[in-house]
């Protein structure tokens, strides 16, 4: 008897601690989507960690202890509503996805592309904007200086360094700083010299306040209206891009 009592201990323990372990894994999922959906509110792109979460929250719909107040049949019918409910809304934003037609047209930068493809060797390296320089390396794997998938101190300070062409800096001081940096060409973009002039937010203008020894002097991308300042030479241009050679 007392051997029978010492087992139904042993075992009455196990399953306490069992118990336990299953309702802090449960805490630990509510915890965790709180979290997500704290950050889901202040940034909305993380909602990608809060929407996997809520899925795991509802599996545990299915477990006895969560819908204790549910029959069996009760459970399976509400977990099976929810299915429904979901593949409904679902297919109705596919729908919707599907009645979006649009196309991206910029005749211009296709033109650059096409050039850049047929003109320069597959090992020139290119700098610029951005924005610009992943259409230049998705559309033709020539390297670049600067790429905007991934950021780092580094490439903060490369891409500082390229936007001289925006600032009040000499050519030669211009020059200087690209080549240092391995560059082949430069596009300058004339939309972005002139966007914003007057409020404080256009390249030139913030330039004034990160280099100061040069305010008052004419803007290095403005100079490209008529010719390029040497040693710079123009070697493609359209009505929205200018290509330097270094």
């Amino acid at each position: 008897d007392d051997q029978g009592g010492k087992e139904d201990g042993v075992s009455g323990g196990k399953k306490s601690e069992r118990e336990k372990g299953e309702l802090g894994e449960q805490c630990y999922h509510l915890v965790q989507a709180g979290a997500f959906g704290l950050l889901a509110l202040l940034i909305m792109r993380l909602k990608l960690f809060l929407t996997p979460q809520l899925t795991v929250l509802c599996s545990l719909l299915a477990h006895p202890k969560v819908t204790w107040f549910l029959g069996a049949r009760q459970r399976k019918g509400l977990l099976v509503l929810l299915l429904v409910v979901s593949s409904v809304t679902g297919a109705f934003n596919i729908r919707k996805q599907w009645k979006i037609f649009g196309e991206f047209n910029d005749p211009e930068q296709e033109k650059l592309m096409l050039w850049i493809n047929a003109t320069t060797p597959q090992d020139a390296v290119f700098a610029g904007s951005m924005p610009c320089m992943a259409t230049v390396k998705l559309c033709t794997c020539r390297p670049i200086v600067n790429h905007p998938h991934y950021e780092d101190a580094g490439l903060r300070n490369r891409t500082k360094l390229v936007y001289t062409v925006y600032s009040r800096k000499s050519p030669e001081e211009v020059h200087r700083t690209l080549r240092g940096m391995g560059v082949s060409y430069v596009v300058v973009e004339q939309d972005w010299c002139n966007r914003g002039q007057n409020t404080g937010c256009s390249l030139p203008e913030i330039w004034d306040i990160e280099d100061v020894t040069n305010r008052g002097k004419p803007v290095f991308c403005q100079l490209l209206v008529s010719d390029a300042p040497e040693p710079f030479e123009i070697v493609f241009a359209n009505k929205k891009y200018r290509v330097l050679k270094i």
